[in-house]
């Protein structure tokens, strides 16, 4: 009960907070590299780390995956199309900002966890919702159907970067592609450099060759990813690539469906 009360509160102070409307946002900003750095995403190559505790304006407080060049590489061709994405961990919204400015016919989903998206427009969606919470999930796939969404061109999961939660989220929403569209997974070798996001064990395969599996046709075994989940994969699966970005843990991975 006391959850639920929670919820609730957070939820009510989320909807009263004042947030900022992308659709009067008027920006002279082309590439999308651009955009992130603007809107304080790490997909971008210099902003501001927002852990940092040092408030001034030094290059030392600089960080950013430098992703813009892959995801434009992939998805310019959509720019002016009306596509629909969803973006699974939204954090303050800064990516979805970017994406929205970027993808100018877009329509756009969200969802995270927290309540702490800034944002608004009336191409954006945001939904709050937990995907290990199965009641969760099926009221978010409830307005999928409401908006006739329940097929996406582009799902990008950066959401915890758990090893389990990476697998998992593929596993739940690799299906809700269309045919040519793609999943993609950010900073999906995190796990290997930060502790508390690895709960694989000793004999589990790494996200890489798992995804290496997947595009070769072969067969492995894996705790979350079962048998009849890879064979929809083998069927459906036209490549994966996987891109290096500046730092030393971005790693990003395009999974594009036939």
């Amino acid at each position: 009960m006391k959850k639920l009360i929670l919820k609730f509160y957070k939820e009510l102070i989320f909807k009263l907070k004042k947030k900022i409307d992308l659709d009067l946002k008027k920006l002279n900003l082309n590439s999308l590299n651009e955009l992130f750095n603007h809107f304080e995403t790490d997909k971008g190559s210099a902003v501001k780390n927002p852990y940092s505790k040092n408030k001034d304006n030094s290059d030392t407080n600089l960080i950013g995956h430098g992703y813009a060049e892959f995801y434009e590489f992939h998805f310019s061709y959509l720019k002016n199309k009306e596509i629909k994405l969803l973006e699974i961990g939204t954090w303050k919204g800064g990516s979805i900002a970017s994406f929205h400015h970027y993808f100018s016919k877009a329509i756009i989903f969200c969802l995270d966890r927290n309540y702490k998206f800034q944002f608004k427009s009336s191409r954006i969606n945001f939904f709050n919702c937990n995907t290990r919470n199965i009641n969760e999930l099926k009221k978010f796939e409830n307005l999928l159907i409401k908006k006739k969404s329940e097929n996406l061109d582009i799902i990008i999961d950066d959401a915890s970067h758990i090893y389990s939660d990476i697998l998992n989220n593929f596993k739940i929403f690799f299906k809700k592609v269309k045919s040519g569209g793609f999943y993609v997974i950010e900073d999906l070798n995190h796990y290997k450099y930060y502790s508390h996001l690895n709960d694989s064990s000793s004999d589990s395969l790494g996200i890489e060759e798992i995804l290496k599996l997947l595009k070769n046709g072969q067969i492995f075994k894996s705790s979350t990813l079962d048998e009849e989940f890879q064979n929809y994969c083998f069927n459906n699966i036209l490549d994966i690539s996987i891109h290096k970005g500046i730092q030393d843990d971005s790693y990003i991975a395009f999974v594009k469906k036939k």
